[in-house]
């Protein structure tokens, strides 16, 4: 049998109706943004392959650490243990993210550091004795397609079969704008006003405020101002919400700085990374949290 066989018998592709998509293209390598099939054909990876490859396919250094690490110490649980390479790389997050993000947290992707991230800011509550069970998120964000992420990302349009299966969260209008648009200040001033609405109303019992910072990515590519995301920040901290970045999208550079929270004065309480912190060479996600929410959950309880 041929690859193409073999794959059209056994393997099921993501975000693929395989009733009606063209047969996959069988790729043999990879390298920087070339994609190469079997008859020799190039295609460009323009999409980093989903915003994860940030230098390049089969980067030689990279493939190199793989290798040496390979031969050393795969995988060790992490509850118990630690390695020289999980304490300096948090080490290293910790120093490239703003002071008070100093704590982090690893897991296997994405929506994963999502579902971490929702998970602490919950939990903080519960264990500082102050319990709040409320979630807000941006309209037409996407946060991944765990149940938690979903639940949190369902105006997202990727979700509506599961609907049934999530928490119920509360989603704030995104001003979506871009340069010449002659109504930023009204967009933003709608959702401002809304805003305001559900923290008179909820603000006291909301735990998290989830935001996909300065553009909806997999959303629609939906931007909108530096100026409006510190201002909904403001807002939400002054009923001490917890706000959780998600900048598995935005971040390593995405946004012109290395992640977006470096631009504001306003700063989340956790933030959400993966993709680009092994540059799609491996799944890993990491869920960084500032000393305030570690303080909750620091205890002599077990």
């Amino acid at each position: 049998m041929s690859i193409q066989e073999f794959d059209q018998k056994h393997v099921w592709h993501p975000f693929t109706q395989a009733k009606t998509a063209p047969p996959p293209i069988e790729l043999v390598r990879a390298e920087g943004l070339n994609l190469y099939d079997k008859d020799g054909k190039i295609y460009w990876d323009l999409n980093s392959s989903w915003w994860a490859i940030t230098h390049g396919h089969s980067h030689p250094r990279i493939a190199k650490a793989l290798a040496v690490q390979a031969q050393t110490m795969q995988h060790v649980m992490f509850a118990g243990f630690t390695h020289q390479p999980g304490a300096e790389l948090a080490k290293t997050l910790a120093a490239s993210l703003p002071q008070a993000l100093e704590k982090v947290f690893y897991s296997d992707n994405g929506s994963t550091a999502v579902e971490v991230g929702l998970k602490m800011a919950y939990q903080y509550w519960q264990n500082i004795g102050k319990p709040r069970g409320k979630f807000l998120a941006l309209e037409g964000a996407y946060h991944g397609d765990t149940f938690g992420a979903m639940s949190v990302g369902a105006t997202s349009g990727f979700v509506d079969t599961f609907r049934d299966l999530m928490f119920d969260a509360s989603f704030m209008p995104t001003p979506h704008t871009w340069i010449g648009d002659t109504q930023v200040e009204e967009k933003e001033q709608a959702s401002l006003q809304w805003l305001d609405r559900y923290l008179d109303a909820h603000g006291n019992d909301t735990a998290v405020f989830i935001i996909e910072p300065l553009i909806l990515g997999a959303g629609g590519m939906k931007m909108y101002r530096k100026s409006f995301l510190e201002e909904i920040i403001r807002r939400a901290k002054a009923f001490d919400i917890v706000v959780v970045f998600d900048e598995v999208f935005t971040g390593f550079g995405r946004t012109g700085n290395m992640f977006v929270c470096f631009d504001l004065i306003q700063q989340p309480d956790i933030i959400c990374l993966s993709k680009g912190l092994t540059a799609g060479t491996l799944p890993l996600g990491a869920t960084v949290a500032n000393g305030k929410i570690w303080d909750a959950f620091y205890s002599d309880q077990t």
